[in-house]
């Protein structure tokens, strides 16, 4: 097998004995299309051993057909007046496409490179899962309960806590009372029932406590934690149980208020 090199791109062509017999070396270049003599850039091809470790190149196209050298034009049947026209290269169809061998050939990306960019994504797409994670994993552990332990496991690392969830209109005051302590002079005694109505546990809810005068007016406002109104030794962290009902009974000091009503809500701060 011999080989030949286009002078124009210096693309390389395997090239077959029939195929430069053919046209007498007249062969056309099927990188760029140049014509040219194949007989005057052969060389040899490599040998077998150097050809098994390099790519298998593409098989070399066969010869395309030809047609017929057109026929000169007779300078008796040109115009009078203008000379004889000479065949172009083109019209002389003297030339074998060629199509083999390119010294262009495009190399495929480092395998190392591929590896790098494909563990960046990883990487990316794990942070991206861990930032969700983090930002929503009180709802993650309510509504996927098996995922609390391993929610619990990233909140060690990144020391934080898996707070209860705070759904205030789940959360309601079932009946409520506030009156005087017939013991204690200028003591008023708040006496509610709270029910929580979802059905996991929450955080304990905020009370707000106004007092009013005859005409309904505020007086007083006071915020009530959970740390306040809760029974003395109670764990906060142990949550509001999944449709429980909490009583709440506190002694309020109202010396010189004057309060003649109230009105208790409750809220999440």
């Amino acid at each position: 097998m011999m080989m030949t090199r286009c002078p124009t791109c210096s693309t390389a062509f395997r090239v077959t004995s029939e195929q430069l017999k053919a046209r007498a070396g007249k062969v056309r270049c099927g990188h760029c299309s140049a014509v040219f003599n194949a007989l005057e850039t052969l060389e040899d091809a490599p040998p077998a051993a150097a050809a098994a470790d390099a790519p298998v190149p593409p098989e070399p196209a066969k010869p395309t057909p030809v047609e017929p050298p057109l026929p000169e034009p007779s300078p008796e049947s040109s115009p009078p007046g203008q000379p004889a026209t000479e065949p172009s290269v083109e019209s002389v169809s003297t030339d074998i496409l060629l199509e083999g061998i390119s010294s262009t050939t495009e190399q495929p990306a480092p395998r190392g490179r591929l590896l790098a960019w494909g563990l960046a994504g990883l990487a990316a797409l794990g942070l991206l899962v861990v930032q969700a994670a983090y930002f929503s994993r009180a709802e993650l552990a309510v509504s996927e309960p098996g995922l609390r332990p391993l929610l619990e496991g990233m909140c060690s690392l990144l020391d934080c806590d898996i707070p209860l969830p705070r759904k205030a209109d789940l959360v309601s005051i079932e009946a409520s009372d506030l009156h005087p302590d017939p013991q204690k002079k200028n003591l008023l005694v708040l006496v509610a029932t709270l029910k929580n109505r979802a059905p996991f546990t929450q955080d304990y809810p905020h009370l707000e406590l106004t007092l009013t005068d005859t005409r309904d007016q505020p007086i007083v406002r006071k915020v009530l934690s959970p740390a306040e109104y809760l029974a003395q030794g109670a764990d906060m962290r142990t949550g509001f149980a999944a449709n429980g009902d909490l009583a709440v009974n506190l002694g309020l000091d109202t010396t010189d208020v004057g309060a003649s009503g109230y009105r208790l809500y409750l809220f999440y701060p």
